[in-house]
């Protein structure tokens, strides 16, 4: 029997789209479909199967495979509308109410690039490599997502999950912004350049530019060496309000516009594993001969990106067989980036892989430290904004920079020798408003110090030059250093000797960051990248992904004590921002020419000065002496300056009485912002202040004397040490408090 549909819009698409009625029959059976067209769909229906039959109406995935049957849940997936009607023997034309405009505007389909590689993890000569694997068959598959999932899962289920919610989960609150620098001159004809130099001219510059006392904003009573750690809250309270709800429906809904809370702890909860069991597959790819699989499949626009399963077959004996199949749960890319790469690494001993290790074991070159105790994963890269090219700590870096290298044996017998550190300026001091200049070669000699014995049994230890290479002048190329030193005519032995002083034999090359701008510290301060090259034996630049080496950084933090340090790869491919891509530069080809690296430099001195205290108006005199009215009601207005031009820096202020100690005290980062914290304001010129109540410094006393000390600590640091020298401590001031005599 030939049946007629009659279904328009509720409202208005804004394109044409493609809509197909499907009839299922009473066991969830295809019975057929057909495309609507003008609002208008035949389907011939057979008289036994009309009564039971369910209609929908939805728009096919451009990507649908029309050998695999259409089910139910596939109808589920393509949120589907399942129009009300009944068969009446009489009838041929159904006139249907609208499709609900909720259930259209899921209708439109968006394309994802899906990309990866097959390898398998292998150790070869003492060194991992993740080869790959030629002619496997991969599996793409779209796991349920969750919020088709949480409707369906039992009221017991609910109850578990908002209870491992409450208990579990907590939201970091934003660090507040920094306010900017101010100018700062140095003396053009120093002569002693030192960073420690530099720091005292500074000081003495600071000091005739100082500011007068103004009323103003904040301080944090903190005395926390460095910055503060971002603080926890929990759940925002409309979330938390639901979850506490004893309605099961109010939970059900408030997780399912929340679902992707669960995410992080589905392999955590053993008892919503059962739950995971339908996933539908998309493609099945053949990998190439370096083991990538590439397709695009299709998902509704309206909903989140597709959540994505894989799982991996190889031909073992003449048979298709699974060889990588984890749980879903664990192993779903939720919400998959588009054009993302996913590795799949196969493990399964069965497998072969392709082709040759590449490159050399010893072809690599590892970028460790900054001195002895930043490593690269404790400086902050690009995803950090402002903060890039700061430590984890918050610290920015000052004086002589050093980087730690460390160079393979397999260069120089490739012809690869040599190497020369650039830089150029990124930002200026605040380290957000755009300045790039031109790349600077860094050109202080870098030696290398060997011990030598002579015939006679003398012991000398000589610098061996590694550059700037006078063979290539004005390239400024330094030399890898060679696998043994030389020996020179009269002697019998040589070694090389970093005993004879760490630091010089260490670094790969100096970036004298205080010098940088003329040694004006203030102008000079900001965020510079760094470069890393290699040179052949010729003086050409070496392209490192033509040239098989490979860039490594270490994994752990610095200084790395007497454990093993295991490193990491820098980058495989430009498309996945995880694999470190800022840490390189590449041609106009794409392949890698350069190790890259962003510091935020300042070597800004910090600045502390305290000011008289003010009782009920009036100001401590030349003595010290201050008078209070009422011992009750008095107030010591207490101010002091503790500042750094671009808040890298924190603070400790204290008031002792006497010999009884410390009565009052106040510390934290120098750039607190201005809302009040413990009592104390901090103005625009980084001046804090307090009305103290007198009785809080008094205690049992009358009258009493006091000190004020201040104490202000810089956080740059030159991989070495905090740079100490950047400090400021405040001239001690005294001042007593006695009762204002009564009137006679």
């Amino acid at each position: 029997m030939l049946l007629k549909f009659t279904a328009g819009f509720e409202g208005k698409p804004e394109k044409e789209m493609t809509i197909v009625a499907y009839v299922f029959d009473h066991r969830g059976m295809l019975i057929t479909s057909a495309t609507v067209k003008k609002g208008e769909v035949q389907l011939e229906i057979k008289d036994d199967e009309q009564r039971p039959a369910r209609l929908f109406f939805a728009a096919p995935s451009p990507s649908l495979n029309r050998d695999k049957p259409i089910t139910l849940n596939d109808m589920e997936r393509l949120q589907a509308y399942e129009p009300m009607w009944n068969f009446d023997p009489k009838k041929n034309d159904y006139e249907l109410l609208p499709i609900p405009e909720i259930n259209w505007k899921w209708w439109l389909w968006c394309s994802c690039r899906v990309r990866g590689k097959v390898v398998r993890p292998v150790v070869i000569g003492g060194e991992h490599h993740e080869m790959p694997v030629c002619h496997a068959r991969v599996h793409v598959c779209e796991v349920d997502p969750l919020y088709l999932l949480i409707p369906r899962l039992p009221d017991d289920i609910i109850r578990r999950i908002r209870d491992e919610l409450l208990e579990l989960i907590e939201i970091p609150i934003p660090r507040p912004p920094e306010p900017d620098p101010i100018p700062f001159r140095i003396d053009a004809v120093m002569r002693d350049l030192t960073p420690r130099n530099l720091a005292r001219a500074q000081a003495v510059t600071i000091k005739q530019g100082a500011e007068p006392v103004k009323s103003g904003a904040q301080a944090m009573l903190n005395p926390q060496p460095l910055l503060p750690k971002a603080a926890n809250l929990d759940l925002p309270f409309a979330l938390k309000s639901g979850l506490s709800s004893a309605s099961v429906n109010i939970m059900r809904q408030v997780l399912l516009e929340n679902h992707v809370l669960i995410r992080p702890y589905l392999c955590y909860w053993p008892w919503l594993w059962p739950y995971f069991y339908r996933c539908d597959e998309l493609a099945v790819l053949d990998t190439d001969s370096q083991g990538r699989f590439d397709t695009t499949i299709w998902y509704l626009c309206a909903g989140d990106h597709p959540d994505l399963y894989f799982w991996v077959e190889y031909c073992i004996g003449g048979v298709w067989t699974t060889v990588y199949h984890p749980p879903i749960r664990c192993n779903t890319y939720w919400d998959y980036v588009c054009g993302s790469d996913v590795t799949i690494r196969v493990t399964d001993p069965r497998v072969p892989w392709c082709g040759d290790p590449n490159p050399l074991p010893g072809k690599q070159v590892a970028v460790m430290l900054i001195g002895n105790g930043v490593s690269m994963p404790e400086i902050q890269r690009s995803s950090a904004g402002v903060n890039e090219g700061l430590t984890t700590a918050g610290e920015p870096f000052g004086g002589s920079l050093e980087p730690h290298v460390w160079f393979g044996d397999a260069l120089i017998s490739s012809g690869i020798t040599h190497y020369r550190w650039s830089y150029r300026r990124l930002t200026l001091a605040d380290g957000v408003t755009a300045s790039v200049g031109a790349w600077h070669a860094m050109d202080k000699d870098v030696v290398r110090h060997y011990a030598e014995i002579l015939a006679d049994s003398t012991l000398v230890f000589r610098p061996y030059l590694l550059g700037p290479d006078p063979a290539f002048a004005g390239q400024n190329l330094f030399k890898i250093r060679p696998v043994n030193p030389p020996l020179n005519p009269g002697a019998v032995s040589s070694s090389w000797s970093p005993e004879v002083d760490a630091r010089e034999n260490t670094a790969s090359s100096f970036f004298l960051s205080h010098l940088l701008d003329g040694g004006n510290t203030n102008t000079g301060a900001g965020k510079y990248e760094l470069k890393l090259e290699l040179f052949k034996s010729d003086g050409t630049l070496v392209n490192l992904s033509n040239e098989d080496v490979l860039l490594k950084v270490p994994t752990g933090f610095g200084p790395f004590g007497p454990g093993t340090v295991d490193t990491e790869l820098v980058a495989h491919h430009p498309a996945l921002p995880s694999d470190m891509e800022d840490r390189v530069i590449r041609d106009a080809t794409g392949k890698i020419v350069a190790f890259r690296l962003v510091l935020r430099v300042d070597n800004n001195r910090c600045e502390a000065e305290i000011y008289p205290v003010n009782v009920d108006g009036n100001t401590a005199d030349g003595c010290g002496f201050a008078q209070y009215v009422n011992k009750a009601a008095s107030d010591a207005h207490v101010s002091f300056k503790a500042r750094h031009p671009n808040n890298f820096a924190t603070f400790n202020f204290t008031i002792a009485r006497g010999s009884t100690g410390v009565v009052e005290t106040a510390g934290g980062p120098a750039g607190s912002n201005s809302s009040t914290l413990g009592g104390y304001t901090r103005n625009v010129n980084s001046v804090f202040s307090n009305d103290v109540p007198v009785a809080n410094l008094l205690g049992a006393c009358e009258k009493a004397a006091f000190a004020e000390n201040l104490h202000v600590d810089a956080l740059a640091t030159d991989g070495w040490s905090t740079l100490d020298y950047l400090d400021a401590t405040a001239v001690p001031v005294a001042f007593a408090l006695e009762p204002e005599p009564p009137e006679e």
